[in-house]
Protein backbone atom coordinates (compact mmCIF):
# COMPACT_ATOMS: atom_id res chain seq x y z
CA UNK A 1 0.00 0.00 0.00
CA UNK A 2 1.73 3.23 -0.91
CA UNK A 3 1.06 6.45 1.10
CA UNK A 4 -0.04 9.50 -1.17
CA UNK A 5 0.31 11.84 2.14
CA UNK A 6 3.92 11.26 1.94
CA UNK A 7 4.18 11.71 -1.68
CA UNK A 8 2.04 14.70 -1.77
CA UNK A 9 4.52 16.11 1.47
CA UNK A 10 7.05 15.63 -1.30
CA UNK A 11 5.52 17.61 -4.39
CA UNK A 12 4.63 20.48 -2.10
CA UNK A 13 7.79 20.93 -0.68
CA UNK A 14 9.09 20.84 -3.97
CA UNK A 15 6.51 23.50 -5.71
CA UNK A 16 7.57 26.53 -2.82
CA UNK A 17 4.71 28.52 -4.26
CA UNK A 18 2.01 26.06 -3.85
CA UNK A 19 0.48 27.99 -0.80
CA UNK A 20 0.85 31.46 -2.18
CA UNK A 21 -1.16 29.95 -5.43
CA UNK A 22 -4.26 28.50 -3.55
CA UNK A 23 -4.38 31.26 -1.65
CA UNK A 24 -4.24 34.02 -3.83
CA UNK A 25 -7.58 36.05 -3.98
CA UNK A 26 -8.99 37.29 -7.04
CA UNK A 27 -12.67 38.71 -8.40
CA UNK A 28 -15.31 36.39 -8.34
CA UNK A 29 -15.77 37.45 -12.19
CA UNK A 30 -11.92 36.18 -12.72
CA UNK A 31 -13.64 32.51 -13.89
CA UNK A 32 -9.81 31.81 -15.18
CA UNK A 33 -7.69 32.37 -12.39
CA UNK A 34 -10.05 30.07 -10.44
CA UNK A 35 -9.84 27.38 -13.51
CA UNK A 36 -5.90 27.67 -12.93
CA UNK A 37 -5.78 26.76 -9.55
CA UNK A 38 -8.18 24.02 -10.17
CA UNK A 39 -5.67 22.78 -13.17
CA UNK A 40 -2.95 23.94 -11.05
CA UNK A 41 -4.14 21.63 -8.34
CA UNK A 42 -5.43 18.48 -10.14
CA UNK A 43 -2.06 17.92 -11.78
CA UNK A 44 0.55 18.43 -9.35
CA UNK A 45 -0.95 15.88 -7.11
CA UNK A 46 -1.69 13.06 -9.54
CA UNK A 47 1.85 12.98 -10.58
CA UNK A 48 4.57 10.57 -9.47
CA UNK A 49 6.58 11.76 -6.96
CA UNK A 50 9.66 9.35 -7.84
CA UNK A 51 9.63 10.13 -11.42
CA UNK A 52 11.97 13.10 -12.12
CA UNK A 53 9.92 14.76 -15.53
CA UNK A 54 6.60 14.46 -13.56
CA UNK A 55 8.41 16.35 -10.93
CA UNK A 56 10.39 18.99 -13.07
CA UNK A 57 7.26 19.49 -15.15
CA UNK A 58 5.31 20.16 -11.71
CA UNK A 59 8.25 22.44 -10.56
CA UNK A 60 7.86 24.42 -14.13
CA UNK A 61 3.93 25.01 -13.51
CA UNK A 62 4.38 26.15 -9.95
CA UNK A 63 6.62 29.06 -11.68
CA UNK A 64 4.63 29.53 -14.66
CA UNK A 65 1.45 29.78 -12.13
CA UNK A 66 3.00 32.19 -9.94
CA UNK A 67 4.35 34.25 -12.65
CA UNK A 68 0.41 34.04 -13.61
CA UNK A 69 -0.68 35.93 -10.40
CA UNK A 70 2.58 38.22 -10.10
CA UNK A 71 2.76 39.65 -14.24
CA UNK A 72 -0.26 41.20 -15.47
CA UNK A 73 0.99 41.07 -19.18
CA UNK A 74 1.69 37.08 -18.89
CA UNK A 75 -1.83 36.82 -17.28
CA UNK A 76 -3.14 37.99 -20.58
CA UNK A 77 -0.90 36.51 -22.63
CA UNK A 78 -2.19 32.79 -20.68
CA UNK A 79 -5.55 34.18 -20.90
CA UNK A 80 -5.48 34.98 -24.30
CA UNK A 81 -3.98 31.45 -25.37
CA UNK A 82 -5.99 29.07 -23.31
CA UNK A 83 -9.03 30.41 -24.73
CA UNK A 84 -7.66 29.96 -28.41
CA UNK A 85 -6.23 26.56 -27.31
CA UNK A 86 -7.67 23.46 -29.43
CA UNK A 87 -7.05 19.44 -27.57
CA UNK A 88 -8.06 16.71 -30.15
CA UNK A 89 -11.15 14.78 -29.35
CA UNK A 90 -8.76 11.89 -29.83
CA UNK A 91 -6.52 13.28 -26.50
CA UNK A 92 -7.19 11.19 -23.41
CA UNK A 93 -5.41 13.48 -20.80
CA UNK A 94 -6.51 17.13 -21.31
CA UNK A 95 -5.08 18.30 -18.49
CA UNK A 96 -1.73 17.53 -19.50
CA UNK A 97 -2.31 19.32 -22.62
CA UNK A 98 -3.41 22.47 -20.78
CA UNK A 99 -0.41 22.05 -18.41
CA UNK A 100 1.73 21.61 -21.44
CA UNK A 101 0.42 24.97 -22.88
CA UNK A 102 1.16 26.69 -19.97
CA UNK A 103 4.27 25.95 -19.76
CA UNK A 104 5.19 26.60 -23.11
CA UNK A 105 3.55 30.26 -22.91
CA UNK A 106 6.31 30.61 -19.67
CA UNK A 107 8.95 29.25 -21.47
CA UNK A 108 7.91 31.22 -24.62
CA UNK A 109 7.59 34.52 -22.17
CA UNK A 110 10.76 34.20 -20.28
CA UNK A 111 12.75 33.82 -23.27
CA UNK A 112 10.82 37.09 -24.56
CA UNK A 113 11.24 38.57 -20.96
CA UNK A 114 14.80 38.64 -20.78
CA UNK A 115 15.99 39.91 -24.34
CA UNK A 116 13.41 43.38 -23.30
CA UNK A 117 15.26 45.95 -21.02
CA UNK A 118 13.02 48.51 -20.72
CA UNK A 119 14.76 51.58 -20.47
CA UNK A 120 12.34 54.74 -19.10
CA UNK A 121 12.84 58.06 -20.42
CA UNK A 122 13.27 60.95 -17.71
CA UNK A 123 12.08 64.13 -19.07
Amino acid sequence: MENRYLENKIIVKYCKNYYRIINEEFSEFDYMSGKIIQIYQGYIFTINARVKEELKKAVDLDTAVARYFDDREFKNIIINSLKTLKVSKSETNVVGCIVNAIIREYNKYMEGYTRNLYISRWI
